[in-house]
């Protein structure tokens, strides 16, 4: 595992291993998830689950939007 900065908070490296691997959607709604998680005791896996649903989710809707503006409809 590759050595982190102790000076650099944990939070600002999260944020930006999270536009490197191009995850918005983890990165807009990871704290509100976890938030939730913890007030239904879900478990991590569940936890990244429900990221990985929401990530999908709007990848899947930009994509749609993507391929109608590319379409050019009247």
């Amino acid at each position: 595992m590759a050595q982190t900065s102790t000076s650099v908070p944990p939070a600002v490296l999260l944020a930006n291993h999270l536009k490197a691997l191009k995850l918005p959607t983890f990165a807009r709604e990871h704290e509100k998830v976890a938030f939730e998680a913890a007030q239904d005791r879900a478990d991590y896996p569940r936890y990244l689950l429900r990221l990985c649903e929401l990530e999908r989710i709007d990848r899947e809707r930009r994509m749609v939007e993507r391929r109608i503006r590319m379409a050019k409809f009247p």
